[in-house]
């Protein structure tokens, strides 16, 4: 199962554009606009250099939320395909989460890149202590479904019921949510190993 720790972890980098950005705007933004670059004898706008900017640190951000999940699921991908870990499952029902679910996420990404003021010292630590009371939060709650790391990278979240047997063949439905690289899941079994409360991982 995962702890505190590695959901902190996976929070941070989901609100790493933000940060960047807010980082970028605070130290270097005055420093490029005052630049004076020429291409081809043709004089390069600071705002061309600003949007390059951005972009760079986007890719850097994209990169991260490609990799970072892939790197921590391999262990435990290893584990299942072993049959080490987890137990054999079948999913009887399964969608798409709803867009309330990222509503909290979503708000405390994006409005502080339109609204908030990153030249200014108070705005700068004002975002930073509402961006860590959100991380505190998200990860106090156990609210991974709502990470974007698991949208860019090959991952999904998928809301199912899981129907489990048990050593007694006794059998069993879970309601919750899995976080896969699958999308068919008719007439399949599949390993799962628990994450957090109602979250699990599929293979």
């Amino acid at each position: 199962m995962w702890g505190k720790l590695e959901q902190a972890f996976i929070w941070i980098i989901s609100y790493l554009p933000v940060l960047l950005i807010a980082l970028y705007r605070y130290f270097f933004e005055k420093e490029v606009s005052k630049l004076s670059l020429s291409l081809y004898g043709h004089q390069v706008s600071n705002d061309i250099i600003h949007v390059v900017s951005i972009v760079v640190l986007m890719t850097i951000s994209a990169l991260l939320y490609y990799f970072v999940p892939t790197k921590m699921f391999k262990k435990i991908e290893r584990q299942l395909s072993s049959k080490k870990k987890g137990q054999t499952v079948i999913i009887k029902k399964f969608e798409r989460p709803t867009l309330n679910d990222y509503t909290f996420f979503l708000l405390t990404l994006i409005l502080p890149i339109i609204t908030v003021d990153f030249s200014s010292t108070v705005s700068l630590l004002v975002c930073f202590l509402v961006i860590t009371f959100s991380i505190i939060l998200l990860t106090r709650v156990d609210y991974i479904i709502a990470c974007p790391l698991f949208f860019v990278s090959s991952y999904k979240v998928w809301k199912v019921s899981i129907l489990e047997t048990s050593e007694k063949d006794e059998s069993y439905t879970i309601n919750g949510y899995i976080i896969t690289k699958e999308n068919d899941f008719f007439n399949k079994e599949f390993r799962v190993s628990k994450l957090i409360r109602n979250v699990y991982f599929l293979i």
